[in-house]
């Protein structure tokens, strides 16, 4: 197929392809959630009291490390191998470097394997983003990156259950085995893309590196909304505990309201955007983000934190695919590989700053009070991203 915007236009992919970049999102959502109900039986596991929870909890997020470090190199390995080698790698290692506590004992080799889980993460979705940039324009290209999102919603919930339920029938090593998917998405690819290398779009201008320095506005809100999006899954069950909701059950549900909401408002995301525009698009995303941590914030009963953790989550479910529509519609083809991946850098940076934010916050304020600041924060920049939107859109009519 000719690499020409017409061929590429005309480009219809068949529907195992269309599987594979579904899948995408759900990997990146397996990287965690398949092991969050397992944490006790793993700090149990390697060391109990002795230290356990401490490695439990670095086994859950060393391959945030590994995304990363991998979102500064994915780009470039997808620029000069090519998506499909780099897609078709990066599954191969993610089902080895996933399902490695099936069969390995020693916790530093397990961290190795699962910080290499992050790298293979980062170029399975950088590989998936270029293509997605290729295939689809637009509104349809938002569309499906909102499928993305409703994808990677829906698949947290089933890893989660999916996950305790193995755990519990057959030992804390079952649910490693749950990253084995990856080669079924892997067969997917190897006859969902069979026969051709994925048609690119190109252009004549070859862009440099420099340009992605044009794109820091959009890195830059991306970080703050990740920070923000990172407070139901890091900092929600110390609020919850704090108000004496000890039972896991009850956390779970009202965590899990708010990933459920994301899936549902990740996936509309492409018709919202038809609806508002891309000017008023960044106000609802930010102001349901912050609404809802503010609701949280001053919340008094578990039905309300519910409430804040859903409307929260719904805004968050939409930071992906917007970041992503934005990152691909400004950056040069060219260099959308590097573009996308350095996104993911962005994405797991948040999720180490988020607790370097809220713990000044929280001593100062309490767990309450630093849900309300980084929710009112939001709020104010929701209020602000409007009035320029309004006073732009102003400007235009009477140049007019």
């Amino acid at each position: 197929m000719a690499n020409s915007p017409t061929a590429a236009a005309q480009f219809r992919p068949p529907l195992t392809a269309l599987a594979v970049l579904l899948a995408g999102s759900p990997l990146m959502a397996m990287m965690f959630a398949a092991l969050g109900p397992i944490l006790p039986l793993l700090a149990a596991q390697f060391g109990g009291a002795n230290g356990g929870a401490f490695a439990a909890q670095m086994i859950m997020t060393v391959p945030a490390l590994g995304v990363i470090a991998g979102g500064l190199v994915a780009g470039i390995m997808v620029d000069r191998f090519g998506t499909k080698p780099v897609l078709l790698t990066g599954l191969v290692v993610f089902g080895l470097a996933g399902s490695s506590g099936l069969y390995l004992d020693s916790l530093p080799v397990l961290l190795v394997a699962r910080m290499i889980l992050g790298l293979a993460v980062a170029h399975v979705s950088t590989a998936i983003g270029v293509i997605v940039g290729s295939w689809f324009s637009g509104l349809s290209r938002a569309r499906f990156l909102g499928f993305q999102a409703g994808t990677a919603g829906v698949s947290a919930l089933v890893f989660l259950l999916l996950s305790g339920v193995l755990a519990e029938r057959v030992g804390w090593r079952a649910p490693f085995g749950i990253y084995l998917l990856a080669f079924v998405v892997l067969v997917f690819a190897l006859f969902g893309l069979k026969g051709s290398q994925v048609p690119l779009r190109r252009h004549e201008a070859v862009g440099s590196v420099r340009d992605l320095f044009e794109l820091w506005p959009v890195y830059l809100l991306a970080l703050g909304l990740f920070a923000g999006y990172f407070m139901t899954s890091i900092q929600l069950s110390f609020l919850l505990a704090e108000d004496h909701i000890d039972s896991p059950i009850q956390r779970s549900l009202v965590i899990a309201g708010g990933v459920l909401a994301g899936g549902v408002m990740g996936a509309a995301y492409g018709p919202i955007l038809a609806r508002l525009g891309t000017r008023l698009m960044p106000c609802l995303v930010i102001g349901m983000l912050g609404a809802g941590l503010f609701i949280i914030g001053i919340s008094a009963s578990v039905l309300v934190t519910a409430a804040g953790a859903v409307i929260s989550g719904g805004g968050g479910g939409m930071i992906a695919p917007h970041i992503e529509t934005l990152i691909l519609g400004r950056a040069p083809l060219d260099l959308r590989a590097r573009a996308i991946s350095f996104m993911f850098t962005i994405l797991y940076a948040a999720d180490f700053l988020n607790p370097l934010i809220v713990t000044p916050l929280r001593l100062a304020l309490g767990i309450h009070g630093a849900f309300v600041a980084i929710g009112a924060a939001l709020l104010i920049a929701a209020l602000a991203a409007f009035g320029f939107t309004r006073t732009s859109i102003a400007a235009s009519l009477d140049r007019h």
